[in-house]
């Protein structure tokens, strides 16, 4: 090995940026203002296909559940065809609406999705993002950081409004700015969950008796405050279920050499490997777990979102083919690492009847293998009711 070899690597400063005064006002200054929508890639407005419904269904969210996945079965529903998931606007636009804070990190916190008309098979969707609000704070794990709040209007083909989604931001500084996140040192120790061959038959179990109302009403009039929702669970979360997320996306970050092209479009956001001198996109900490301790996470862990399609399928599975989901409210609380599990649970909160729609609202959380709520949300639900005068049409 050379000498030149030996040396260590120099970082560029601004691959450590620290939060300034002047960073939080420009970001100020951005509110209201509607962004182009490339930095992540560019909204996606061509016709949906099956395909796209299915791949998000099956690699992003983990269902299988024929409402999205069987053109013959969707048919046969009161929709007429097949309906995406409540998350599937993912795939138009990332929601992450954070621009400005060149070379933070961004750590997403959760999104309150609001729904008006299902996405079909055939639909064209377009989306607009504005930030809407931009906050400073502190906390016991980063002494100063900064949350946006991003909002997205997804039109269809028919200009009609299908849904709006608000999305909150952390920007976090990386580890060697010196501001970066601290607190998570037990969990660096512990490593990688493990578990013995009786509770990988749980989960076995678990996946092979999930419940799915499906086919079968679920009646306003059959539901009661409190009741419970069938659990659900996801994980041992592996490499591979991060990856079928990103598959699922219908596009993933730049490769080669359009990678090298984006970051000189975007240079202060690129991560530098302090050990091997590779520029390489921040994201990859969600597989890379170098790159995860430079943000300040134990290990390698999930994007944000697949939690929040996790809380979409708990729903969605209680509320059977003849529900909608009208709102999901999703925030992220803990770390979800690689071979975490999380159960999703919920429970029956309030029922009501407004404009004709009876609607029920739901609690949701997911725990992992230590009894941490790492999610916490809540949903808002319509379904079918026996009354004769319900509006049930869109």
């Amino acid at each position: 090995m050379s000498e030149v070899s030996k040396k260590k690597i120099i970082v560029p400063e601004f691959q450590a940026a620290k939060i300034t005064d002047e960073m939080v006002q420009k970001a100020h200054e951005l509110a209201g203002v509607w962004l182009r929508r490339d930095v992540h890639w560019p909204a996606i407005s061509e016709p949906i296909s099956q395909i796209d419904i299915r791949r998000w269904a099956f690699y992003s969210v983990g269902d299988d559940n024929p409402l999205w996945c069987d053109a013959d079965y969707a048919k046969m529903t009161i929709w007429g065809k097949t309906i995406a998931p409540p998350t599937f606007l993912y795939t138009i636009d990332t929601t992450i609406v954070a621009p400005g804070l060149p070379g933070i990190q961004w750590i997403y916190w959760g999104t309150r999705w609001e729904h008006f008309k299902p996405v079909k098979v055939g639909d064209s969707i377009t989306a607009r993002a504005r930030v809407i609000d931009v906050k400073e704070k502190r906390g016991k794990h980063v002494a100063r950081f900064v949350v946006q709040t991003g909002e997205v209007i997804f039109v269809n083909q028919r200009e009609e409004v299908v849904s709006r989604a608000e999305a909150d931001v952390a920007r976090i500084p990386r580890g060697r700015s010196g501001q970066g996140m601290r607190g998570f040192e037990d969990r660096k120790k512990e490593g990688r969950a493990k578990y013995s061959a009786e509770e990988i038959e749980g989960f076995r179990q678990a996946y092979l008796n999930e419940e799915r109302r499906g086919s079968t009403p679920r009646y306003w009039e059959e539901t009661r405050e409190g009741e419970s929702l069938p659990k659900v669970l996801k994980g041992p979360m592996t490499l591979v279920d991060i990856m079928s997320f990103y598959a699922g996306r219908r596009s993933v970050y730049n490769p080669l050499k359009l990678a090298f092209l984006e970051r000189e479009r975007h240079p202060k956001n690129v991560y530098v490997s302090p050990e091997t001198g590779i520029p390489i996109h921040p994201a990859a900490g969600h597989f890379d777990v170098e790159i995860a301790h430079e943000v300040g996470m134990p290990g390698a862990y999930d994007q944000g979102w697949m939690r929040i399609n996790w809380a979409g399928h708990l729903v969605t599975n209680w509320i059977g083919d003849w529900g909608f989901v009208r709102k999901l409210n999703v925030r992220l609380l803990l770390p979800n690492l690689v071979g975490d599990i999380t159960w999703l649970k919920g429970k029956v909160t309030r029922k009501w009847v407004e404009k004709g729609e009876h609607l029920v609202e739901l609690e949701c959380w997911g725990e992992n293998q230590r009894g941490e709520k790492n999610l916490e949300g809540s949903s808002v639900v319509r379904l079918p009711s026996k009354d004769p005068s319900d509006r049930f049409t869109f």
